[in-house]
């Protein structure tokens, strides 16, 4: 058999993908699929599209921005809520206590690991002073699912948040 130089493969190579990418167009056709399914996984960008913007926490008492950071993870900053002056009065740094819940980010670092999730950050409960693991996953539906957890992913809490599209920051104090 012979040998092939460095620029046939790559020519051999890109010719191969065009044909498989090719197949895979050609089958979404005739499934009748479009052909986002057919091709690669969503990107980063544009799953950050999705995701990006202002969300109401479950309990339906605060307002979490997310957008992405300095480092191009994931956060999420507190912009409102029921409680417009909360102080984080639970935080373990005693120097932190003074200041105001609204403003502080409490979801950090989260890559992003595809398939509409992302992983590796952190995510702070000013409920309890606590900060946790955590998982964000676009579900898809103007909902995204958020884990918090100690260790494993099993020992943890999950709330839905859904899409926020109000204009004011200010919610309804809970019962």
């Amino acid at each position: 058999m012979m040998e092939r130089s460095g620029g046939s493969t790559n020519r051999l190579l890109t010719a191969l993908g065009a044909m498989v990418l090719a197949a895979g167009l050609l089958t979404a056709h005739l499934l009748g699929t479009s052909v986002q399914a057919a091709t690669a996984p969503v990107s980063a960008d544009a799953a950050l599209a999705q995701v990006a913007g202002n969300w109401l926490t479950e309990p339906k008492d605060g307002i979490v921005q997310i957008t992405i950071g300095a480092t191009g993870a994931l956060e999420g900053r507190i912009v409102g809520g029921n409680h417009p002056g909360k102080l984080d009065e639970h935080n373990p740094d005693p120097t932190r206590r003074a200041l105001q819940v609204r403003g502080q980010v409490i979801l950090r670092d989260m890559k992003y690991e595809g398939a509409g999730r992302w992983s590796g950050g952190t995510i702070y409960d000013p409920n309890k002073g606590s900060t946790y693991k955590c998982t964000v996953e676009w579900l898809g539906n103007g909902s995204l699912k958020v884990r918090g957890f100690i260790g494993f992913a099993l020992l943890g809490r999950t709330q839905v948040w859904t899409r926020y599209t109000g204009t004011s920051m200010d919610l309804p104090a809970s019962p």
